[in-house]
C-alpha cells in the first residue's frame, strides 16, 4: 500500500466470515452470525460466472467495508462486473471510495468484462462520493427503490 492506496482489497472466504462479522453486525445488526456466514457460503461459490465477498481493509487489517462482486448478463447480449456494497464506514475524504472503484476496474479487466455497474448503500448519497465516482467516470444510471411485499393477495384487472 503506498500513496492513496491505505486500503487493501482481501477476499472474504467462508472460513473467515467471522472476521468481518462485527462491520456486518454494526450496520445490518438484523443479520446473525450464522445468517452471514450463510451469505458467504452462497455468495463465494466461483464457476462460469465468478463471484465473491470481499473487504477492504486497512494496514492493521481492520475492515472498513464490504461488497460482493459478480459476473451478470446485460439485456443487450454482454457481460458487466457488479458489485454491490453491504457495510462501508463513512469517513472523511474520498479513500474508501476511491479504494473500490480502483479494485473495480482491476477486477474487470482481469475477467475481461467492458462494463462496471456499482450499487451503493444510500449513504453514498455523499457529495465527496458522488464526486469521486464521477472523476471515475460512473454517472447514475438507474434507481432501485426497496419496499416490503403486501402479503395479501392482489387483485389484478
Amino acid at each position: 500500500m503506498t500513496g492513496d492506496d491505505i486500503f487493501e482489497v482481501a477476499r472474504i472466504a467462508p472460513a473467515g466470515a467471522d472476521a468481518v462479522y462485527g462491520l456486518v453486525a454494526m450496520l445490518h445488526p438484523e443479520v446473525t452470525p450464522d445468517g452471514w456466514a450463510a451469505f458467504v457460503r452462497e455468495h463465494s461459490r466461483d464457476g462460469a460466472r465468478p463471484r465473491g465477498v470481499f473487504a477492504l481493509r486497512d494496514a492493521r487489517g481492520m475492515p472498513h467495508a464490504l461488497f460482493t462482486f459478480r459476473v451478470a448478463q446485460t439485456i443487450e447480449g454482454g457481460t458487466a462486473l457488479e458489485i454491490s456494497e453491504l457495510a462501508m464506514l463513512r469517513l472523511p475524504g474520498t479513500h474508501l471510495v476511491d479504494a473500490m472503484l480502483r479494485f473495480a476496474n482491476q477486477l474487470a479487466v482481469e475477467l475481461e468484462l467492458p462494463r462496471i455497474a456499482i450499487s451503493l448503500e444510500r449513504s453514498a448519497a455523499w457529495p465527496q462520493d458522488r464526486d469521486a465516482l464521477q472523476r471515475s467516470g460512473f454517472q447514475v444510471d438507474r434507481v432501485m427503490v426497496l419496499g416490503r411485499a403486501r402479503m395479501e393477495p392482489a387483485r389484478w384487472n
